[in-house]
């Protein structure tokens, strides 16, 4: 690409991200815009003089901007848009922006700047600014580069409705956007190609919802919809859940895809709607696309399974919901189109009722358990095929074998994929925790130490091999404590996660082993003993239900599973294939 071309689409990214973000607050319900000339702030300017149907003005000097602006969402109730450029325009904002911080009225401040490098260099007209209003916004955030970011427009467009929701929640108040633009600020033309506006204040809902204000309107809409899916993330759990999901799956009829924390993959309570085998079906790119969906209501955070998230944003015409008690915004893909501030159990049983799914809806529910059924049939098929006893099988045996009052620490970052993979129909129920939020390696001994104190109920860990290392301080720990714990901890001599990634093949395999893989050549039943735990080596099935079965009588143990990290990529490969296979020679009902 040439210099030429490269200007130009510099420019065009400027304006559609500026576009999008523009018309965006629009439809969220932003009452006006107010601007203060200057050059870096152009894509914003431009934007407003272009939305139609957004009340606007132009003030020079920004101090009377930030008031007047002030003054018309105090009067009206709803946020204003202020625009400046880069440099010391946004500080004159600082005194309006104080007093709607304490007087709780609703701003959207965006301020333009120069590209990151420039800063702290000496450029003309530029300075910090993204801690201009530090203590008095309810949120801030410095977007990218538009020219820089993937999936830009609808980066915008969730930053102006979250913008929007944050600075009209419970405590109105300001909110700050930082958005450095490059040169050329627009293209030559001033125009670009955009979709069309999502709507006006009027036809455009919020994001934000309580449920019992928008029941009535998410009733009729849920009614609607034939092809809908429960997609119950990793921080749900509640006693409560099952038993309110399975009645939203007799009312509607969706089928429901469950991350291993979620409480629902572990008992009979979801025999009807519950997909096991969604990790491995959504893997087949015909299949993911074939199940398109119109609706996806999410509880909680993201799955662990990545091919359920990516099957998500796939399919950017389908609604995206999220259930949230705290009403949060994570939504990586930016795809929300609405936030309940709901329990996922308050939100099924509002909308469960009498009577049951239509046809339509039982239908597509059918297809998800026939592509279920044939998935699962693969899997078993090809893991019998090996007889190497390999991270799979493993999985499948701590979850079969473990009582129903254990509870399963899935550590990351292997263990919890793998249960979420393999782990299929369990009668009897099982408590499986997760260090989800951040998904680190860290502190996993110590933190299924901690659970199991508090709980007072059988525990076990399944760990990696580094993940142990990691916190070998947790296994003294554990000693000091008289813990009562096993840990299964599955040594491929190294950094398993990443044979699945794009550097195991782009780079010289010794490159690879030694900053990637790190093979350390330890026996860790050794070094458990060392530390004071009883532990074994277990090399097959039959030796490792035998460990396992001494260990859950109590006490600190570690059982080892000695693994080839080369056979084990080399297995999720041929399971990945088999499931493929099959699901080309089934056709959905």
């Amino acid at each position: 690409m040439n210099q030429a071309s490269d200007t130009r689409d510099v420019g065009g990214a400027n304006l559609r991200f500026a576009r999008a973000l523009v018309d965006e607050l629009h439809a969220a319900g932003i009452a006006a815009a107010v601007v203060s000339p200057g050059s870096r702030s152009t894509p914003l300017a431009l934007s407003v003089a272009q939305q139609a149907g957004l009340p606007r003005t132009v003030h020079i000097d920004e101090r009377n901007a930030a008031f007047h602006a002030l003054g018309y969402a105090k009067a009206t109730g709803r946020p204003v848009a202020l625009v400046c450029t880069s440099g010391t325009a946004g500080a004159n904002f600082l005194p309006a922006v104080a007093e709607a911080h304490h007087a709780r009225v609703p701003l959207v401040v965006l301020t333009a700047d120069r590209p990151p490098e420039l800063r702290a260099w000496g450029a003309a007209q530029t300075m910090e600014q993204r801690l201009l209003y530090a203590g008095f916004t309810r949120w801030s955030e410095e977007a990218p580069c538009p020219s820089e970011c993937a999936g830009s427009m609808a980066y915008a467009r969730a930053l102006a409705r979250r913008a929007v929701s944050e600075a009209t929640g419970p405590a109105p108040g300001p909110v700050h956007l930082n958005l450095p633009f490059r040169e050329p600020l627009v293209p030559a033309s001033g125009e670009v190609d955009l979709p069309p506006a999502r709507g006006t204040p009027e036809t455009q809902a919020a994001l934000v919802h309580e449920l019992c204000e928008a029941s009535g309107t998410l009733a009729r809409r849920l009614r609607a919809v034939a092809r809908g899916v429960l997609v119950c993330g990793p921080d749900t759990w509640d006693e409560a859940l099952p038993a309110a999901v399975r009645q939203f799956v007799a009312t509607h009829g969706w089928p429901v895809l469950a991350d291993p924390c979620s409480g629902l993959r572990a008992g009979a309570a979801m025999d009807d709607g519950l997909v096991h085998g969604a990790d491995a079906l959504l893997r087949d790119p015909d299949t993911a696309a074939a199940l398109r969906p119109d609706l996806v209501v999410r509880f909680g955070g993201l799955p662990v399974s990545k091919a359920i998230n990516d099957w998500i944003g796939s399919h950017p015409s389908a609604d995206l919901w999220l259930v949230d008690p705290a009403a949060g915004f994570r939504d990586p893909q930016h795809r929300a189109s609405r936030v309940l501030r709901a329990s996922p159990s308050q939100f099924c049983t509002s909308f469960s009722r009498a009577g049951g799914p239509a046809p339509e809806a039982l239908a597509w529910r059918e297809q998800w358990r026939h592509v279920d059924r044939a998935a699962r049939e693969a899997l078993a098929g090809a893991l019998e095929r090996e007889s190497r006893f390999l991270a799979p099988q493993l999985a499948q045996t701590l979850w079969a074998s473990l009582p129903d009052d254990a509870v399963l620490y899935a550590a990351n970052s292997m263990a919890i994929r793998e249960i979420d993979a393999f782990a299929g129909p369990r009668a009897g129920g099982l408590r499986v925790l997760a260090n989800r939020g951040v998904n680190g390696i860290d502190g996993q001994v110590s933190a299924a130490l901690g659970a199991a104190a508090g709980l007072r109920r059988r525990t076990v860990l399944w760990c990696g091999d580094l993940t142990l290392l990691h916190d070998v301080s947790g296994l003294l720990a554990g000693r000091l404590h008289d813990a009562d714990l096993t840990i299964v901890v599955s040594n491929d001599d190294g950094g398993g996660i990443f044979e699945y990634l794009p550097v195991a093949q782009a780079v010289p395999r010794p490159v690879f082993e030694e900053m990637f893989a790190v093979p350390h050549g330890l026996r860790l039943d050794e070094l458990a003993r060392g530390l004071g735990w009883e532990a074994v080596r277990a090399t097959s099935a039959q030796e490792f239900e035998r460990a396992l079965s001494g260990a859950l009588q109590g006490g600190r143990h570690v059982i080892e599973v000695p693994m080839d990290r080369a056979a084990n990529t080399a297995l999720h490969g041929a399971l990945t294939a088999a499931v493929r296979s099959r699901l080309r020679t089934e056709r959905l009902p």
